[in-house]
């Protein structure tokens, strides 16, 4: 089944540096969306995080599935598949992700943000 992440960085009012993340799941209809404080690549890999924790305590939805996620962070997608070196602030992100992998046999490939759902379902030109 086909999964797709993305966060989009914002300014708020308060000045502070956040980001929308999305998660979707088109075969299911679903969509997420929450706020999180942090720095772009923080964003991305809490927008992939809350994803994989969806599959996880979902797995009535994803049963005898392959699970494919897809996102157009290639920083995060290339750490998790250890193709790109991950610095020391980023890494406990990465090796959460990384344990999800041991629960959960999921593939991670890049997609170009204008082709990723989760992204055109936030009405955002790219």
């Amino acid at each position: 089944m086909e999964c797709f992440f993305t966060s989009h960085p914002f300014e708020s009012p308060s000045g502070n540096h956040n980001a929308l993340l999305t998660f979707s799941v088109p075969d299911l209809g679903i969509v997420f969306r929450a706020q999180f404080a942090g720095t772009d690549i923080e964003c991305e890999y809490a927008s992939l995080l809350s994803l994989l924790e969806f599959v996880e305590i979902n797995p009535h939805l994803f049963r005898n599935k392959t699970v494919e996620i897809f996102g157009d962070s290639f920083e995060v997608v290339n750490q998790v598949n250890r193709k790109m070196y991950c610095g020391k602030d980023i890494e406990p992100y990465r090796n959460m992700a990384l344990l999800f992998k041991k629960k959960i046999p999921y593939v991670l490939n890049y997609i170009s943000p204008r082709e990723n759902p989760a992204q055109n379902q936030l009405g955002l030109s790219t």
